[in-house]
């Protein structure tokens, strides 16, 4: 049974990623106060760390870094992501929470579909590669 705390930003380090994050990157996660984040462990290994960037008030941006270790528990990860987005929707005011999804990533689409996330539309070019991507909602 995994533990659910507070995300921080030194959990980046600790993540076994599928894919190559960046220095840069990790430093967009250092602002607590627009940050509402948590991290899931089991064992030692993260499995997983997400939350919502707070963009404005009621608005903000879903974001979600799946370990190796929290791809091999699906169940588990997908129970605690949903748990995490309805509580920060409640716990936090928001009444939209909105999610840039790879349009090429399709287990990534069925995910956030499955979250409750609708599709919004196709944002051309919106990848750091120039890569198309889906903007996807929950509106409550």
């Amino acid at each position: 049974m995994p533990s659910i705390m507070p995300f921080k930003k030194e959990h980046l380090d600790k993540i076994n990623l599928l894919f190559e994050f960046s220095q840069s990157a990790k430093n967009n996660y250092k602002n607590p106060d627009q940050l509402i984040g948590y991290t899931g462990v089991e064992d030692d290994a993260v499995l997983a760390c997400g939350g919502v960037h707070k963009l404005w008030e009621g608005v903000g941006e879903a974001w979600l870094m799946v370990g190796k270790e929290g791809y091999e528990k699906p169940k588990t990860v997908g129970k605690y992501t949903q748990y995490i987005f309805q509580h920060i929707l409640e716990e936090h005011g928001l009444f939209r929470i909105q999610a840039s999804v790879s349009a090429i990533d399709s287990r990534a689409i069925r995910y956030a579909e499955w979250l409750g996330f609708e599709n919004e539309g196709m944002m051309k070019k919106y990848g750091p590669d120039g890569s198309d991507y889906i903007r996807y909602a929950r509106v409550v």
